[in-house]
């Protein structure tokens, strides 16, 4: 029996400089199960490499919380990419 590609989706939101590179504030994306932050953000660096710029200075957060890069992503998970906060 051939093996069934498993996939997830997930809800990407875009802020700051990202959503002006994007042209998107969020968006939705299908995955294959097993990637990570990392990976999906590769997919959107690729797709706008202005974005990979930013990559060393980006937090990211799965449903609000803050977690690393290396984070498996789950079916309707919440991911956010965050630039730098900059202010006084």
């Amino acid at each position: 029996m051939p093996s069934v590609s498993q996939s997830v989706r997930v809800k990407v939101l875009f802020f700051g400089r990202l959503k002006e590179i994007a042209g998107l504030t969020q968006d939705s994306i299908d995955l294959p199960a097993e990637a990570d932050i990392e990976s999906l953000f590769a997919h959107y660096a690729n797709r706008y490499p202005q974005l990979r710029q930013y990559r060393s200075s980006l937090v990211a957060s799965c449903n609000q919380e803050f977690t690393p890069w290396t984070t498996v992503l789950h079916a309707d998970d919440e991911v956010a990419f965050l630039p730098p906060v900059s202010g006084g």
